[in-house]
Parts: C-alpha cells; sequence; structure tokens
C-alpha cells in the first residue's frame, strides 16, 4: 500500500513527505513551504507500519517504519532481557519511530553506540526515466534469508509481499519461525555503526558526527530524500552493573579536557552515555520544563504521552489566534507552582556551576566500569588538588543513588527542546536552539 501510494503522489507531481510520529521537535516531519517550490505537498503518514520482530536469535530486529522507539525498547526488554535497542532520541517520551531515527542520525549522547544507522533497510527511490516519468524504485537491503530478490523467480512473488505475510501473521499474534540473516552481501552489512566506538577515540581535529555525514545507504540521513519501508537493527547486551553521574565543572576547557582523558580514553572502556548541558540547558529546563519532566517520570514514555502530545497539538491547531500559543503559555505560567523536577542535590551544582556533564557507565563483563571509575577518580582528584590550592572551583561529582534519580535526570534532558519552546513563548522572546559539533581535540562555542 505505501508504495502504491507513493507512485499515486508522484504521477500527481506532488511533493513526498514521509511522516514518522510527528513529534515535531525537531521540523523534519512538520510540512514547510520556504524555499519556492509551488508543487502541492502530500503526508505520507507511516504510522501504521508498526510492526517489529527479532532476528537471528535476538541478536537483530527488523522494525517497519513506524515502530515507536519506545515500544521497541519495551519489546526487546520483554522477548531478551539481557538485550536492549539502540535509539534514544531527545523526544522518546513522544515515542518517535525507528526510520526517523535513521534518517536523521539519532542517538547524540550514545558514546558506546553510536549514532542510529544501518546498511540493512527496505526504501524507495524515485527517479526519472528516458521520457521523464517519475517511477518509484524499490531497493532491498535487509540481506534477511527468503525476503531476497534472487529468493524470487520471475512473476512469482517478491521480498515485499513476503514480509507483509510475516508481519500479518505477526501483528495477528500467529507463531512463525525466526528468521535469519542471509549469507550474501547484505547480510552480513552493517545494522549499526559498528567502528564508531573507534573513530570517536581519535583525538583529532574533526568531528565524530555530523548532519551530512550520509555514508552507507541512502536511508542513512535521509531525511526524507527516500521513503524509509523497514530497517533491520542490531541490540546491545545489557550491563550487569550501570551507574550514572552528574558531573560540574567551573569551566568549559576543564569539560573538554575530562572529554580526552576520561569519556574518550580507548574504544572498550566507553560511558553509556554523555550528555553536555550549559547553565542556560539548566536554567531554562528547570523554568518551563517542570511539568513536562514530571508527566514523564510519572507516566512513563510511550503512548500515554504520546496522546497528550496529540492533544496539545490538537488544541494548537484550533481555529482561534490564542491557540498556538495556549499550551506553552499554560506551561510556563503554572511551572514553579510544581517542586523542583531533580533532587536538590543534582540542581544545586546545576545552578552553581557553568558546565555540566550527565554520564552513564556500564560494567559489559570486562572490567570496563572499574576502569573508568579509576579514570575518573584520578581525574577528579588531580583537578581538585589543584583547585583547593589556588582557591579556585571544583569539580563536583554527583551519583544518582536510586532508580528514581535516574528517572528524573533521564526526564529533565529529554524535555529540553520542549522547554526550550516553552520558555520563548511565555517570556514572548525570540529564540533559536542551535546544535554543533566541536573537535575531538578542543573547539568551542561557534560566533553567532
Amino acid at each position: 500500500q505505501a508504495i502504491r501510494a507513493l507512485q499515486e503522489i508522484v504521477d500527481a507531481g506532488c511533493v513526498v513527505l514521509p511522516q514518522g510520529s510527528n513529534t515535531g521537535l525537531t521540523g523534519g516531519s512538520v510540512p514547510r513551504n520556504d524555499n519556492g517550490d509551488s508543487r502541492p505537498v502530500v503526508v505520507m503518514s507511516l504510522k501504521r507500519l508498526q510492526t517489529h520482530f527479532p532476528i537471528d536469535d535476538g541478536k537483530r530486529v527488523v522494525c517497519l517504519a513506524g515502530t515507536g522507539i519506545s515500544t521497541l525498547a519495551s519489546s526487546i526488554q520483554e522477548w531478551f532481557p539481557d538485550r536492549e535497542s539502540h535509539s534514544i532520541l531527545g523526544s522518546t517520551f513522544l515515542n518517535p519511530t525507528t526510520a526517523a531515527g535513521v534518517a536523521f542520525g539519532s542517538g547524540g549522547t550514545l558514546v558506546r553506540k553510536g549514532p542510529a544507522r544501518t546498511d540493512r533497510a527496505l526504501y524507495c527511490k524515485v527517479y526519472k526515466n528516458k521520457f521523464g516519468e517519475h517511477i518509484v524504485s524499490v531497493v532491498n537491503t535487509l540481506g534477511i534469508e527468503g525476503l531476497e530478490e534472487e529468493n524470487f523467480q520471475e512473476g512469482a512473488g517478491n521480498g515485499v509481499d513476503t514480509l507483509d505475510s510475516y508481519c500479518m501473521d505477526v501483528k495477528q499474534g500467529y507463531r512463525r519461525p525466526m528468521m535469519k540473516s542471509s549469507h550474501s552481501k547484505h547480510g552480513q552489512a552493517k545494522a549499526s555503526d559498528t567502528e564508531y566506538s573507534r573513530l570517536v577515540c581519535e583525538c583529532s581535529k574533526e568531528v565524530s558526527r555530523f548532519n551530512a555525514d550520509t555514508k552507507g545507504e541512502d536511508c542513512n540521513r535521509s531525511e526524507g530524500k527516500v521513503v524509509i519501508l523497514a530497517t533491520v537493527h542490531d541490540t546491545f547486551p545489557v550491563p550487569s552493573e550501570k551507574r550514572v553521574f552528574f558531573l560540574s565543572f567551573p569551566d568549559f576547557e576543564t569539560c573538554l579536557d575530562f572529554r580526552r582523558k576520561v569519556i574518550l580514553d580507548n574504544p572498550e572502556d566507553l560511558p553509556i552515555s554523555c550528555e553536555y548541558l550549559d547553565r542556560d540547558s539548566i536554567d531554562i529546563i528547570d523554568r518551563a520544563g517542570r511539568i513536562s519532566t514530571f508527566l514523564i517520570r510519572f507516566l512513563g514514555m510511550g503512548d500515554i504521552m504520546s496522546t497528550l502530545w496529540n492533544v496539545k497539538n490538537q488544541i494548537e491547531g484550533l481555529p482561534f489566534s490564542w491557540a498556538p500559543m495556549f499550551c506553552d503559555k499554560f506551561l510556563h505560567a503554572f511551572n514553579n507552582f510544581v517542586p523542583c523536577a531533580i533532587p536538590s542535590k543534582f540542581m544545586t551544582p546545576g545552578k552553581d556551576w557553568d558546565h555540566h556533564c550527565l554520564v552513564a557507565v556500564g560494567e559489559f563483563g570486562n572490567g570496563t566500569l572499574p576502569r573508568f571509575m579509576e579514570r575518573l577518580d584520578k581525574f577528579v582528584k588531580q583537578y581538585n588538588d589543584k583547585a583547593l590550592g589556588d582557591g579556585t572551583k571544583v569539580v563536583s561529582v554527583v551519583e544518582a543513588e536510586s532508580e528514581s534519580d535516574v528517572t528524573a535526570l533521564n526526564a529533565f534532558r529529554f524535555v529540553a527542546a520542549l522547554a526550550f519552546k516553552t520558555y520563548c513563548v511565555g517570556e514572548d522572546i525570540q529564540g533559536i536552539s542551535v546544535d554543533y559539533s566541536l573537535p575531538k581535540n578542543g573547539g568551542g562555542a561557534p560566533p553567532m
């Protein structure tokens, strides 16, 4: 149906806009007409393509384009408790899709896994033939036994129809033999960024990830230039132990030094994730994101939050002049009636220091956690001994001691994009949020 719909859209001379969960926080799924293109825009929702299933004894998973990453995480936890999925977007609580993760290279904080990418996918491209007609071409690099085009004789089925049939059985609860990767080049292709851990530790003037990094299959960082229908992703081992720290630094240079000496020391001992937050981020989330943070903490991530987000979108779409800003005005006005969203042991250094890192570290069976802690303790001791002698600010390290602490910190950072919009609307100011990459051997904020 999706392929036929795409052909109808291009035959009508329209712009195709693939849409996942329509969170809108990245702007990628929102129709815009700021480039002078006069063609009609057709939004092609892929939200109904939600089926997902494991292959290769749980080492990988196949996701149709509408599979939510929060839904996928829950499914893998149920199927294989010792494995976990990849993607974590800043809007995870809204259950964005795995296809969006690939199309936008999500997972910026995931130091160990790297950004979301895969060379194993089913997607559509549009090209012009010699008669000027727009033709939809289906590219199948899934690399799954029984789904590759060479498995079928001409006129006797194809991989798309077979995948459709398998997914329909899975959706209806029928048990089918677990599929396996083929021995073809596609079956042996990458289903995650396996080189990232090595590249990110190479201290050079290069950046590790950037928006124009389109290496691999065309589905990676495609941003709507192709229509992704299904993808294959690696799953990852769950750490046997996990610790989370909120670190605060007196200046940006010390933060960068921590990145080089502790975070990126070697590919084997990389932390699970590391996210930088400056003082402005802390202040804005605290001033405009308390309600959203508490909703995530107590309602969880996934369907309920997605429903509330849809209600917000519907209110903002009402035909009244006040409607587009009503929800953000409300969240901003009542924000301070809600207690601080994270415990004071985190918020106090968050307000007293200007640069912060939220770091999660895990033990993966070969001493990764003790070695990381040794580097961390050495760095903090050396710096703080010098700082105390100079009478300057020390590095603050606060550990999340409970699951509640971890949930609060995660929710706090998840709402950053939402809180920024709420803050700008509530304060009646213009604002722009900019993501930028720094070289691995240094860097600073770019001039605006």
